[in-house]
């Protein structure tokens, strides 16, 4: 009965470690990368470089709207004689005694220049154009990641998946050492043959170490890229499908490239973010129309509000205009500065156009090389596996060494190896097209 009750009291706690780890459940890509997209630091930065460049497009309206100013201001005032103000009729409408006085100054004026050479607009233009710019400049950071994480989750499945072909073959050599020791025994082969078989399961087993190793850091880096905990245990689809193979014409991907690649936009924005910059420089060469409005009080008295005829309040408009003179000499090296900037955005534009196009060719031609290679690899390994077929007959039956029957082998596993490489490659070519012609966001 005592044997009973430990037996099933071990079967319990054996049951209770199961279910206390369950297996993770799977991650797919998609779920992976929307995760990494909420979580991803830089991501954040983007977000808030954007942010602050759409701060700065406010600040630019902000400036463009009237100017209002009060003021309110008590002070006490020491005279050396008296002052009075007289009306047409000899009466006096406003006086003030001989000694000291308290007085209450204080104002309202509303501004605002009707004109300033399209100064106010360009400073708007270029500030909203540029917050359009920091936008694709995120956008760019969120096509970039959604590769890089991509990138990263294939290449935990292609570990996977190359563990899972050299666990199976060291399964196999240990079928075929215990093989090789009875033919030893029959004196079929030699024991310099079985060690040879013991030998590769060695490295093999080294091999299988070195990639659970390349395993666990590329799991732990790939948790820091979507932003998940280190310590989580993460689980990822194996399933290997060929991406689309009706590929499009090259033209047809270059002129998809230039029209959504979110760097040529932005560029083509902070191009004429340059020009409203230009255009706000030429903007002092310009009279300035300014318009005000204002009220004034006066109050000569410690009194906030004054007894009648005691205090003088007026209402004033009025209309300026200035013109910096300055402006026809002190204006050539800011206005080279500007058209610089304008000169510099015109070749970067250039320069990244260049380099799409040469991303896309360069990605096409790629792709197109790792379909090929499928269909390459596919015969190697169907070749690979009847190689080994006949070279194990072979070696069962005395006629070939452990030599033989080990490179058939090896022949086999390099196949299985690269036609896992092959899919993925293919799988992460098409992806690295859609980043190139700037739509794995869609």
């Amino acid at each position: 009965m005592k044997t009973h009750v430990i037996g099933a009291g071990l079967w319990l706690l054996l049951l209770g470690g199961v279910t206390a780890q369950p297996a993770p459940a799977v991650l797919p890509l998609d779920k992976a990368i929307q995760t990494a997209l909420q979580n991803n630091k830089g991501i954040k930065l983007a977000d808030t470089r954007t942010q602050a460049a759409e701060a700065r497009s406010q600040e630019a309206k902000d400036r463009s709207l009237p100017q209002a100013n009060a003021s309110l201001a008590y002070s006490r005032y020491s005279l050396t004689g008296p002052f009075s103000i007289k009306g047409p009729d000899g009466n006096a409408l406003f006086g003030i005694p001989a000694g000291a006085f308290n007085a209450t100054i204080g104002g309202v004026t509303v501004s605002k220049e009707v004109f300033g050479g399209f100064a106010e607009k360009s400073a708007e233009k270029s500030a909203e154009l540029l917050a359009k710019a920091s936008h694709l400049d995120a956008q760019r950071n969120r096509s970039e990641l959604v590769y890089t994480v991509t990138d990263a989750y294939y290449n935990l499945v292609k570990l996977i998946k190359s563990a899972g072909v050299i666990e199976q073959n060291i399964r196999q050599f240990d079928e075929r050492e215990r093989e090789a020791r009875n033919l030893e025994k029959e004196g079929i082969v030699t024991a310099n043959e079985v060690l040879k078989i013991q030998l590769q399961k060695n490295n093999l087993q080294l091999s299988r170490l070195q990639v659970d190793k390349a395993r666990q850091t590329a799991f732990y880096n790939f948790n820091l890229l979507i932003g998940l905990p280190t310590d989580q245990a993460v689980a990822v689809d194996t399933t290997l499908t060929n991406p689309n193979t009706a590929l499009e014409s090259l033209d047809n991907f270059l002129g998809r490239a230039v029209q959504a690649r979110p760097e040529l936009q932005a560029n083509s924005l902070r191009f004429q973010a340059s020009g409203e910059q230009l255009r706000n420089v030429k903007s002092t060469m310009y009279p300035h129309l300014g318009v005000s409005a204002g009220y004034n009080y006066i109050n000569p008295s410690a009194r906030l509000l004054p007894e009648a005829q005691s205090f003088v309040s007026a209402w004033n408009v009025g209309a300026a205009i200035t013109y910096n003179i300055g402006s026809l000499y002190n204006l050539k090296g800011r206005l080279h500065s500007a058209q610089t900037a304008i000169d510099e955005t015109v070749l970067q534009g250039q320069q990244i156009n260049d380099q799409v196009r040469s991303e896309v060719v360069t990605a096409y031609n790629n792709y197109q090389l790792a379909l090929e290679q499928q269909n390459v690899i596919r015969t190697a390994i169907d070749q690979a596996r009847e190689n080994y077929r006949l070279t194990e007959s072979r070696f069962r039956n005395g006629l070939v060494g452990s030599t033989d029957l080990l490179e058939a082998d090896s022949f086999l596993l390099q196949a299985q190896l690269n036609a896992i490489n092959a899919t993925v490659d293919a799988q992460l070519a098409y992806q690295r097209l859609l980043k190139a012609t700037g739509t794995n966001l869609n």
